[in-house]
């Protein structure tokens, strides 16, 4: 593998760690999967708050908001992990 040198300021170092650290990865794959990825569609608040709210009218009431909503996180959590590793593995090998 070929070494590229990247600069960051500390303050980007220390988010990026921390991000490495919650995706149970270390900080190079994460600027590596990153770097390589395509871009994904990112959710707006409102956006993602009017997904939530057709998400509890299509449930008719039958599960509380806080339930449906924490289960629209959840699949669009695994949507982008699932998109991430999809492109990280149509990545050539060197």
């Amino acid at each position: 593998m070929q070494e590229i040198k990247v600069r960051f300021q500390p303050s980007d170092i220390a988010a990026l760690e921390q991000q490495a650290a919650l995706a149970g990865t270390s900080r190079a794959q994460l600027i590596r999967d990153r770097a390589l990825s395509l871009p994904v569609a990112r959710l707006t608040t409102v956006d993602y708050h009017a997904l939530v709210a057709d998400a509890v009218a299509a449930t008719r009431g039958d599960l509380p908001r806080l339930q449906v909503e924490y289960l629209v996180a959840y699949v669009i959590t695994k949507l982008d992990q699932h998109s991430r590793q999809a492109v990280a593995g149509d990545q050539p090998t060197p």
